[in-house]
């Protein structure tokens, strides 16, 4: 026997060993779940799960059920379905409006230390969880983790993930916010904003307006669009705002006042749909929508901000800023006691890059 055979006839045995070693997961004998759904029904915890059945097509099924606790909801949603229930291609997880306000620390401490749960996104909803993934039964397994991140990528919603809510939920002085989705009037599944917690309990709701705002205020990436209404010798327009990519620069400084926030943003943006009666390229034009849009971001910023502090939430992570210049920082006296006192000074500069003209 020649030295390839021989190494030819060890693979075919270490193969056969290795296949004897790690347990069958046929695809068509496995519910790989996509899409699930947490809500709250008479104390209970309710669970819903879409996955595709390979058995009929691309085709998605939907099963629910109710339990006690997160183990033993897994449990009962595996009685229900045909084959086994895996998480490993689990995408979006849905959390109702019942149980965000209740409080997800039960769902949360299960879901983060799941070794089977990989990258997720994860959105609470107006309506209930139900309604939402009935709605995607007849698109693409991915579709709505498709929709989600396009929000994220495009459209001002800010990045949110099992990462990043393992940081905020876990870590200190920053709250946790997850998008908003709704079916709209048109029975289409739509983000509507974001949601913001304080510990594992909603607290506050924002339009999707302020999440491109916190948005700026927070994310590296910093595409969106912002509505500017602007008016000039008697006549007014809005116009589209696109932000194409900037940075922004938070500090915390001591007055014999108190702290103040002080925020720099450098927006680079690009002009759409401006009226006949405006142009770029006449300089006092030009003036008038960068110092308007300047002004106007600056001011909405600053009410957002003054809106997180009367709502007692941080999904900004002052408290973080804070703690780090100061060492024996504690999180109940920082928003106890320093919190409610701060003021905000939002800097805006303005980058125009393109422009267009509406019809």
């Amino acid at each position: 026997m020649t030295n390839k055979t021989i190494v030819k006839f060890g693979f075919v045995v270490l193969s056969l060993l290795l296949s004897g070693c790690v347990p069958p997961n046929i695809i068509d004998e496995v519910s790989l779940m996509h899409n699930i759904g947490f809500d709250r029904e008479k104390k209970l915890l309710k669970g819903i799960v879409v996955y595709p059945d390979y058995q009929q097509g691309n085709a998605s099924s939907l099963i629910s059920a109710v339990a006690t606790n997160p183990s033993s909801l897994r449990e009962e949603l595996g009685y229900k379905s045909q084959h086994k229930v895996e998480m490993g291609q689990l995408r979006v997880i849905i959390f109702g409006n019942k149980l965000s306000t209740h409080g997800l620390a039960q769902i949360l401490d299960t879901i983060c230390k799941d070794p089977q749960v990989g990258f997720v996104r994860i959105v609470i909803s107006n309506d209930s969880p139900s309604t939402i993934l009935k709605k995607t039964l007849n698109e693409r397994p991915l579709y709505l983790m498709n929709l989600i991140d396009q929000s994220m990528k495009n459209e001002g919603i800010p990045e949110s993930n099992i990462h990043t809510t393992y940081d905020q939920y876990f870590g200190s002085g920053i709250d946790m916010s997850f998008p908003l989705i709704k079916v709209d009037s048109s029975k289409k599944v739509k983000v509507d904003g974001v949601g913001i917690f304080k510990e594992d309990k909603l607290k506050y709701k924002i339009s999707t307006k302020d999440a491109l705002l916190l948005k700026l205020m927070t994310d590296r990436n910093k595409v969106g669009v912002y509505n500017l209404k602007i008016s000039k010798n008697g006549r007014s327009s809005y116009i589209g705002v696109k932000s194409l990519y900037g940075k922004h620069k938070i500090n915390i400084i001591n007055e014999n006042k108190g702290e103040k926030v002080k925020i720099k943003l450098v927006l680079n943006v690009e002009l759409g749909g401006l009226p006949e009666w405006l142009s770029v390229e006449n300089k006092n034009d030009f003036k008038i929508i960068k110092n308007e849009l300047e002004k106007s971001i600056s001011s909405d910023a600053e009410t957002l901000l003054k809106n997180f502090q009367a709502n007692t939430v941080d999904p900004i992570g002052l408290g973080r800023i804070h703690k780090i210049s100061h060492t024996k920082w504690s999180e109940n006296d920082f928003y106890k006691n320093i919190y409610p006192k701060m003021t905000f000074d939002v800097s805006t500069n303005i980058i125009i890059r393109h422009a267009g003209v509406g019809k």
